[in-house]
């Protein structure tokens, strides 16, 4: 897994959410709906850690 060096300027909850993310991608390496069903399982606020994040790494 490669993270971007810039995710270390995020807070904590949005640098879970990129990890949890990727770690997603080994059972599930598309973007389709059982990947979405995974992250949402393991992470539940997924879409406001993402947005989050978004807003601070413009």
């Amino acid at each position: 897994m490669l993270l971007n060096t810039r995710l270390i300027e995020a807070p904590i909850d949005c640098i879970d959410y990129v990890i949890i993310h990727e770690l997603c991608h080994v059972r599930e390496p598309n973007h389709g709906p059982a990947f979405f069903e995974l992250l949402e399982q393991k992470l539940p606020d997924w879409e406001r850690r993402k947005l989050r994040l978004e807003k601070i790494m413009v």
